[in-house]
């Protein structure tokens, strides 16, 4: 786990002061697992809700994080109580995430990875190159 964690970081950094472009990136990002949790859950205000970033014309992005601290870190400034963090390649989650939006889904989700630090998104239109990118 630390290894994958390790590389993310370095990934993401390298990305962010370009000195990966978006394809070199994606297709080394693709093999690394990422924490997060699905997308609806509970507040600790007793209510359920969706727990993506809001997203232009009824879209969301599902929060994907480097680190398990900080998925907690955000589950915790966003209110969320009873998660279970999951643990999977950034590829797999994106393939399961564009299953979920061929169904009847209200919200049609994407992703964001590390809302708060870097905020890279894949739109939810976009998911089919990215998941071939990162393959």
């Amino acid at each position: 786990m630390e290894n994958d964690e390790k590389k993310a970081l370095e990934l993401l950094e390298q990305h962010e002061n370009k000195q990966l472009n978006d394809v070199e990136f994606l297709r080394e990002f693709g093999k690394i697992r990422l924490w997060y949790s699905t997308p609806f859950g509970d507040h600790k205000d007793g209510g359920s809700r969706l727990f993506l970033v809001p997203g232009p014309d009824n879209t969301g992005y599902l929060p994907l994080f480097s680190t398990e601290e900080r998925a907690r870190e955000f589950f915790e400034k966003t209110g969320r109580a009873g998660y279970i963090l999951m643990y999977s390649d950034f590829h797999g989650v994106l393939a399961t995430t564009r299953n979920v939006n061929n169904g009847d889904s209200p919200v049609k989700i994407g992703a964001i990875i590390d809302p708060g630090y870097y905020g890279i998104t894949v739109d939810a239109a976009n998911l089919d190159p990215v998941i071939r990118m990162t393959g």
